[in-house]
């Protein structure tokens, strides 16, 4: 048998930049034994398939593959599925936007979809979080051994460590400028020997709210055990816990927040994320996450 699915830049909206998604837009008719194969096969970050449901034109069924396996829950395939969706008609993109819901493992997701003067479509999607945050941490020297860094690239001034969960726990560091963000190499034997791994964070998200680009007011990176030297993983993920995370500090008052935060350089596929955070008393935190995409390919998939 033959499938098609498409390709697409996300979070960007330059060719060869940002995150790479692949969106197989009628995922129906796979073998379900082979859904972990094709994602290893195409062996991007996330690949995504689409099904139909009985719940109206705008409702679908989607599921989410690393190469390593099926995903709960992923940010960034939400650009690319929305994209797909119209590309292929099967929704039709009318007045200032138009809604789908997708249906993932671990939660419904709404997305937005609006199209620009230039056609090209911005993709913003709406999540719940009630994140725990915890302000016992491993000290300052112990996060600059496993992260590679001097002590004092650390940011003490306008914000402080925390340890993060919501559904995932990330250890987040805040750095004092980009430079310390890129720089930073995770240092395994530290790791070990620091008092990180009884957290139970995997990931450290390391951010600086200096940045060397004029479209974004935070640069981040995801380090840890299970992230490769030379990897640069998507963010998207993360923020649900980021956002917890600034609304935690006191400075942080109540009220809409609106920032871009970047992740990668030209060098190393730049992403930019557009955020909206509603922090009000008593209720979980409401962000919004958008962006665009480039389309980049369209391809037949042979299936024995």
């Amino acid at each position: 048998m033959k499938a098609t699915y498409y390709t697409f830049d996300v979070f960007t909206d330059e060719l060869f930049q940002g995150a790479q998604i692949a969106v197989f837009p009628k995922a129906d008719g796979l073998p379900e034994d082979k859904l972990d194969l094709i994602a290893r096969e195409i062996n991007l970050s996330e690949t995504a398939f689409i099904y139909e449901t009985d719940e109206g034109d705008s409702t679908f069924n989607v599921r989410i593959f690393s190469p390593t396996g099926e995903q709960n829950f992923a940010g960034h395939p939400v650009l690319a599925i929305a994209n797909v969706l119209a590309e292929t008609g099967r929704i039709s993109v009318d007045g200032d936007y138009t809604s789908i819901n997708l249906k993932q493992k671990s939660q419904d997701v709404i997305a937005n979809i609006s199209v620009s003067d230039s056609d090209k479509r911005f993709v913003q999607f709406t999540l719940n979080s009630s994140p725990v945050v915890d302000r016992f941490t491993p000290p300052g020297n112990e996060l600059a051994k496993l992260l590679s860094i001097n002590e004092n690239d650390i940011d003490h001034a306008n914000y402080h460590t925390r340890l993060v969960s919501s559904g995932l726990p990330y250890l987040i560091v805040p750095l004092k400028s980009q430079t310390a963000v890129r720089k930073a190499r995770f240092d395994v034997k530290a790791w070990s020997e620091s008092s990180a791994p009884a957290m139970a964070a995997q990931e450290i998200f390391i951010f600086s709210a200096k940045t060397d680009s004029d479209d974004s007011n935070f640069h981040a990176r995801l380090l840890g055990p299970s992230v490769g030297d030379h990897e640069d993983p998507p963010i998207g993920s993360a923020l649900p816990a980021f956002t917890g995370y600034l609304a935690s500090h006191d400075h942080i008052r109540e009220g809409t927040y609106s920032f871009a935060i970047d992740r990668g350089t030209l060098e190393t596929r730049r992403s930019l994320l557009h955020v909206e955070m509603d922090k009000r008393s008593g209720r979980p935190i409401t962000l919004r996450v958008g962006g665009n995409s480039v389309l980049v390919s369209k391809t037949e998939l042979m299936i024995n």
